[in-house]
C-alpha cells in the first residue's frame, strides 16, 4: 500500500479479513493506520487483482490475454530471456523494481542471470535528496521534527504525502504550537493550510531563498561558531560564497519579500540545533536540485543541528543476520546507463531511469530487447510516456510481476500475479531511523487465487534458467537467519507474536559528535566545501542558476500528492477513489479569465511531447504562473477500471530532463498550453 511500513493486526473471521487494526508496538506509526492501511484489505477482494498467469495472445496494449499455468509462464519466459541471453549477452536484458520486501529475490535473479541493468526507484524519488546529504554529512539522516521548534519546507508536503513517522509528529507539533513551520510552495497545499507562514514562491528559486538566509547568518555572525569550527570544514569558502546572495537580490528572485528572509534568518539561527531545513523525500524539480538540496544541508548544518534534539539526526541501525548462499560472477558488461560515466557520484546499484531509456532506446552502447518488471509501473511513472511505450515496443519480451494490471502489465507479454502482502510470509525489514524497529511480515489468510510471492516466482524462473544452485532455500530459512543476530533469547517466537522488535531504551543524541568520529567525507568533517564535487567536476558549492520561465501563453506544470494515493498505486482502490475519484488541473482565476476557461469546463493541456484531456479547477490555490495535476489517473490498463480513461496522465505531459549531478528525474521542467474545448 506504500512504503512507510506501519504495522497493523488483522482481524480475520472464518477465513476473511473483516478489519486492519494498527499495531500499538511500533512506535513509528504512533498507533495509527491512515487511509491507505485501512483500504488494504480492499486489495485482497479486488475483483480485478491479478487471479493466475497470463500469456499475452493479442496485439500489446490490446488486452487480450490467455489463462496460463505457472508451468507454463515460467518456460515461457525463460525461454524468451535465454534468447536474448544467447543472442546480445545478459546485458540484453534489464530489470527493473522498487521497493519491497521480497525486491531482493528479483535483485538477486537479476545479478545471477548475469544482468548489469538493474534499475530502482530512487531515481524517479530522492536520489538526488540522498546525494546532497551524503555528499554533505557522510550519511542522509533522519528528521527530528517531534522535538524541532522551526522547520521550513520547501514543497515537502508532509500532511498529503504521508511519511511516517515524520507527518504525525508535524500536525502534532504544529497543532500543539510547539514548532513554527514555514511552507514554501506555488500551491496552498494541505500543509500550507497548517503552516504559520505560506509563501507562493517562484518555482526554481528555493536555492536563491537558502543562499540569501546563509547571507545573513553568517553576515550577522548568528552562526553555531563552536559546532562549524569543531565539525565543519570550508566555512570560510562559504562565507565568501555568499556574500552577494543579499535578501534583496533573493526578493526579486524568490518574490518573498526581503525583511521576511531577513527574520526568517534570525528565528532560524536563534532556535539553533532545534531548528531544521526539511529535505523532503520527493523527486527532483528541476535539474539543478541536487544544489538546492545541498543548500538545505549547508544550512541545517550551520546553525549546529547536527545530531541534537530536534535537529538532524544519522539514522540508527539494527543489524540482521544473513542468509549464506552461493555467490554468482559479477557482471562484465557495463550498464546501458553508462551511470559511471555521467553520474559518477550517484548510487550505482540503483542507476539513472531517464538516461538509461534513452540509451536502450538508441541502442548504445549496446541493445536491450527484454525487460524484466518487479512491483513497478514504468508506463505510468516515467516522464513522457509516449517515449517509456516506444521502449517496450523494441523490446523482444516484457514479463511482468504485479498484484494488479498495472498500465505496464497492459503491454507486457507475460504476467506473473504475486500474492498480495496479506497473504504472504516476508523477510524481515529494519526500519531505520531516529528509533529503529524491526518488523516482520505475517499471512494473515491464504492465498485466495492462484498467486505466488515473488521467491517462488524467481525460483520458478532460475529453475528454467539453470539458476537454482543460488536460491536453494525457503523463505523460513531465510527468515530464520535473519533473525539469528537480534538481541532477543527467542527471536523469531517474538516476532511472530508481536509482529515487531523495538530496541531498548529510548532515542540517543549526539552518538556521532565525539572526538573518535569521523565523518564518511573527504574531509572526515561535514563537508560545507566539497572537495569530493570538485574532483567530480561539479559545483563545489550551491551556485544558484536562473530557472526558465514559462514562454507567453504557457504554464508551469508541477505535481504533488494526497494522502490517500501511493503515487498511482492506489487510484484504483475503492475505498480511497471514492475521496478523489477524477483528476482535475489547476488554474488560477486570472489565467482561467483570460482563456475563458469555468470550473468544471472541459480543457486540452499540451506540451511538447503529448496532449490530455480534462477537467478545470478554478482556485486562488496556485501561482498565475503554474497548473498542476494530481497523480496516477487517466490509466491505459481497462483493468482499472475506476481510472482508465478517467481524467489524464501526468506523464503524457512531462518532458524527459534529469538533475545534472544524480540523474534524478526533474519533473517541473515542463511548460504547458492550455485551451477550452
Amino acid at each position: 500500500m506504500c512504503v512507510n511500513k506501519c504495522s497493523v493486526i488483522a482481524v480475520v473471521n472464518n477465513g476473511v479479513i473483516q478489519k486492519l487494526n494498527p499495531n500499538p508496538e511500533n512506535p513509528k506509526s504512533r498507533s495509527m493506520v491512515c487511509a491507505r492501511g485501512n483500504a488494504g484489505l480492499q486489495q485482497v477482494y479486488d475483483p480485478s487483482r491479478l487471479k493466475r498467469p497470463l500469456i499475452r495472445v493479442g496485439a500489446r496494449g490490446e488486452g487480450k490475454w490467455r489463462p496460463a499455468s505457472w508451468d507454463e509462464a515460467f518456460d515461457f519466459a525463460a525461454q524468451k530471456l535465454s534468447a536474448v541471453k544467447e543472442k546480445y549477452g545478459p546485458q540484453g536484458t534489464l530489470w527493473s523494481s522498487t521497493e519491497s520486501f521480497q525486491e531482493v529475490f528479483f535483485q538477486n535473479l537479476a545479478q545471477a542471470f548475469g544482468s548489469p541493468n538493474l534499475v530502482r526507484h530512487p531515481s524517479l524519488c530522492l536520489a538526488s535528496v540522498n546525494l546532497a546529504y551524503s555528499t554533505t554529512f557522510g550519511t542522509v539522516p533522519s528528521f527530528d521534527l517531534q522535538n524541532a521548534r522551526y522547520i521550513i519546507m520547501s514543497g515537502a508536503n508532509r500532511m498529503e504525502a504521508l511519511a511516517m513517522p515524520d507527518s504525525v509528529d508535524l500536525i502534532d507539533s504544529v497543532s500543539d504550537k510547539k514548532a513554527r513551520l514555514i511552507y514554501l510552495d506555488p500551491r496552498f497545499t494541505v500543509t500550507a493550510s497548517k503552516a504559520d507562514e505560506w509563501y507562493p514562491i517562484r518555482p526554481g528559486t528555493d536555492l536563491a531563498f537558502i543562499l540569501a538566509m546563509l547571507n545573513v547568518i553568517i553576515g550577522e555572525n548568528r552562526h553555531d561558531k563552536e559546532f562549524v569550527n569543531t565539525y565543519c570544514s570550508g566555512f570560510d569558502k562559504l562565507a565568501e560564497h555568499v556574500k552577494p546572495f543579499t535578501p534583496d537580490w533573493a526578493e526579486a528572485e524568490t518574490e518573498i519579500p526581503a525583511k521576511d528572509i531577513v527574520r526568517m534568518a534570525r528565528e532560524f539561527a536563534d532556535a539553533g540545533h532545534r531548528a531544521v531545513y526539511y529535505a523532503g523525500r520527493r523527486s527532483s524539480w528541476y535539474q539543478d536540485d541536487f544544489q538546492m538540496r545541498r543548500g538545505q544541508a549547508i544550512l541545517n548544518a550551520i546553525v549546529g543541528n547536527w545530531d541534537r534534539l530536534g535537529g538532524m539526526v544519522p539514522n540508527a541501525k539494527v543489524a540482521l543476520g544473513e542468509y549464506l548462499f552461493l555467490p554468482w560472477d559479477d557482471p562484465k558488461a557495463p550498464r546501458v546507463d553508462e551511470v559511471e560515466k555521467n553520474f559518477p557520484l550517484a548510487n550505482k546499484g540503483d542507476g539513472s531511469y531517464l538516461k538509461l531509456r534513452e540509451n536502450v532506446l538508441a541502442g548504445t552502447p549496446y541493445p536491450v530487447k527484454a525487460w524484466m518488471i518487479h512491483k513497478q509501473d514504468p508506463v505510468n511513472s516515467l516522464p513522457d510516456q509516449a517515449k517509456t511505450l516506444r521502449m517496450i515496443e523494441q523490446m523482444d519480451f516484457v514479463g511482468v510481476i504485479d498484484i494488479q494490471m498495472s498500465d505496464t502489465a497492459w503491454f507486457a507479454d507475460v504476467i506473473f500475479p504475486e500474492s498480495t502482502y496479506l497473504e504472504r510470509q516476508d523477510p524481515i525489514e529494519v526500519m531505520s531511523g531516529i528509533w529503529p524497529v524491526v518488523v516482520y511480515r505475517q499471512p494473515v489468510i491464504k492465498p485466495l487465487h492462484d498467486t505466488k510471492p515473488t521467491l517462488d516466482i524467481a525460483q520458478g524462473l532460475a529453475k528454467r534458467l539453470n539458476l537454482s544452485q543460488y536460491f536453494d532455500y525457503t523463505i523460513e530459512q531465510w527468515v530464520e537467519a535473519q533473525a539469528k543476530e537480534l538481541p532477543l533469547q527467542m527471536p523469531l517466537e517474538h516476532l511472530k507474536k508481536h509482529g515487531v522488535y523495538v530496541p531498548p531504551g529510548s532515542p540517543k543524541y549526539g552518538t556521532t559528535l565525539n572526538s573518535e568520529h569521523r565523518f564518511v567525507t573527504k574531509s572526515g568533517k561535514i563537508d560545507l566545501y566539497s572537495e569530493r564535487l570538485q574532483e567530480a567536476g561539479y559545483d563545489p558549492l550551491p551556485v544558484y542558476r536562473q530557472p526558465a520561465q514559462p514562454p507567453p501563453g504557457r504554464f508551469r506544470l508541477i505535481l504533488g500528492r494526497k494522502a490517500y494515493f501511493t503515487h498511482g498505486n492506489t487510484t484504483n482502490n475503492p475505498w480511497l477513489n471514492a475521496f478523489a475519484p477524477e483528476n482535475h488541473l489547476w488554474l488560477h482565476p486570472s489565467s482561467a479569465d483570460a482563456l475563458n476557461i469555468s470550473d468544471g469546463d472541459k480543457i486540452e493541456v499540451a506540451s511538447n511531447v503529448g496532449t490530455v484531456r480534462l477537467k478545470a479547477r478554478v482556485t486562488q490555490e496556485i501561482r498565475p504562473d503554474c497548473v498542476f495535476m494530481l497523480h496516477g489517473f487517466g490509466k491505459r490498463s481497462k483493468w482499472q477500471r475506476l481510472v482508465a480513461g478517467v481524467g489524464a496522465a501526468d506523464t503524457q505531459l512531462l518532458e524527459t530532463a534529469w538533475d545534472k549531478v544524480s540523474g534524478n528525474a526533474a519533473m517541473h521542467e515542463t511548460f504547458v498550453k492550455v485551451r477550452k474545448v
